[in-house]
């Protein structure tokens, strides 16, 4: 089979690999569409202390399942299924608290397991067990079903802030991640959704597809802390998104975030220098909460799945550019440039 072989930081190789034998615990899937994701690009351009080189990368994907092991129950070969990478063991504290995204024990496709980016891709039958396999209609193109990952960690953020009618949302940060953001902060009946972003580029794209109320660019559009307040009474907004890994974005959501809100740490930091510099003060004074997000729960993603697949996430408006898996470094470069939001490898 052809392979995108992750070697090392710039370094991926189209390469030959044998077709993966699967056991009586796995099966295999004849990948369809995957999509390169901003950590791929950061692992790309920075590595990963977690990945083990050469490694197949690529954990966004949907395709047919062509074999299933003797022990695989509620699977059959010609079925059309998504699956999200990460595998929680199920039964350690965490998951046994419904928080299966912190479990001691997960496992990740494409980082412990080779991933996607080839035409085929073994998977453990746990997926099964655990509910993280998700099977597609026959009318959902698989490049819609293959977006379920970025979709659900979203939906996983917006959960953690309870997003609700009423509430005036700033998302810092615009691309698919933040897009997504804004997509169910929508849903789940946010009043007021906000778009901050570096680049006025990205915002255009935003606004194209409709997805907030109000668009500002951090380099040219003047005072961030004004204009949010111009457009949420006085006050500023009630919760604030950081979707982006800015140390500088973390600091503005303190600064602007209304009295009593709330500030959402979504995106990890450079793992060089994490640390932040909030002012305790305006945490301690205007009674602010500071969290965060990560991951996902199996329940997110069959309902991030289902969202996509009922048409209340338009997740294909966010796929700009397709390319087959011979132009994947091409793809990591579009993405590097700004050029693309989400790039979709097809492999037929």
């Amino acid at each position: 089979m052809k392979a995108a072989v992750f070697y090392g930081i710039e370094d991926i190789r189209i390469e030959e690999r044998e077709i993966p034998h699967i056991g009586p615990d796995e099966y295999l899937i004849k990948v369809k569409a995957a999509a390169i994701c901003g950590s791929e690009l950061r692992t790309y351009l920075h590595g990963h202390a977690k990945i083990k080189e050469p490694q197949i990368l690529g954990h966004e994907f949907a395709g047919e399942v062509v074999e299933i092991g003797e022990n695989i129950r509620g699977l059959t070969v010609g079925e059309r299924v998504s699956v999200h990478p990460g595998i929680p063991c199920g039964h350690c504290y965490y998951c046994d608290q419904g928080y299966q995204n912190l479990c001691e024990e997960r496992k990740n496709i494409s980082i412990h397991y080779p991933g996607a980016f080839a035409e085929y891709v073994k998977i453990p039958g746990k997926t099964l067990e655990l509910g993280t396999c998700v099977k597609i209609p026959e009318n959902i193109p698989y490049e819609v079903a293959a977006l379920g990952d970025p979709v659900v960690s979203a939906l996983n953020g917006e959960e953690m802030i309870d997003a609700r009618l009423g509430d005036s949302i700033l998302i810092l940060g615009c691309g698919p991640i933040g897009m997504l953001h804004a997509m169910v902060a929508r849903l789940k009946g946010a009043s007021t959704i906000i778009l901050a972003n570096r680049s006025r580029n990205r915002l255009e794209l935003a606004k194209e597809r409709n997805l907030a109320d109000y668009y500002f660019c951090l380099e040219s559009d003047g005072d961030l802390k004004e204009f949010v307040k111009k457009v949420t009474g006085g006050r500023g907004p009630n919760k604030v998104v950081v979707a982006n890994t800015s140390k500088a974005s973390a600091k503005q959501g303190v600064e602007v975030v209304a009295k009593g809100g709330l500030v959402q740490l979504f995106a990890g930091f450079p793992k060089d220098n994490p640390f932040l510099d909030l002012d305790g003060n305006l945490i301690h004074y205007n009674q602010l909460t500071v969290s965060s997000s990560y991951g996902s729960t199996p329940r997110q993603f069959q309902l991030a799945e289902k969202l996509l697949f009922e048409g209340k996430i338009d997740g294909a408006s966010l796929i700009t550019h397709r390319l087959p898996l011979d132009e994947i470094n091409k793809g990591f470069e579009l993405m590097k440039s700004g050029e693309a939001l989400k790039v979709i490898l097809t492999y037929e």
